[in-house]
């Protein structure tokens, strides 16, 4: 991420609520997680230990928390007929229980709806994301 989207990003983060922000991630907490699920995208690994999570739009980032839930229920309902994103980093689930998160290979912010089907792109980047939603 640019500088300017960091600040931009983290000067609103500030101005929430208390009761919005979630707790950061300590390296200690990113280190423990990547241990138990995979490498966490730096967009994503920088937002969890200077934003941690919380409102985004309409959205909801996990934090580092959560986040361990998250892995955990989308591995558990990745079996036949359930998810199908593949290589997809999940950061939360949408309003409608749909998972997104950040396409490893692209950058791209994908979400996967069971209602309408198929996968779809949310934002180029997790940057655009983040920059869409404050």
């Amino acid at each position: 991420m640019h500088d300017s989207a960091k600040a931009r990003v983290v000067a609103f983060w500030n101005a929430l609520p208390e009761d919005c922000r979630l707790r950061r991630a300590t390296e200690a907490d990113l280190f423990a997680f990547e241990s138990q699920w995979t490498t966490i995208p730096p967009d994503v690994r920088w937002f969890l230990s200077e934003c941690g999570g919380g409102p985004a739009g309409s959205m909801w980032l996990d934090n580092i928390d959560e986040l361990h839930k998250t892995h955990a229920k989308y591995r558990t309902e990745c079996r036949p007929g359930g998810w199908t994103m593949q290589d997809v980093f999940i950061v939360g689930w949408d309003g409608g229980g749909n998972p997104y998160g950040v396409h490893l290979a692209t950058g791209e912010v994908l979400v996967e709806d069971h209602d309408f089907g198929g996968v779809h792109v949310l934002a180029s980047s997790f940057e655009e994301f983040l920059l869409e939603r404050v």
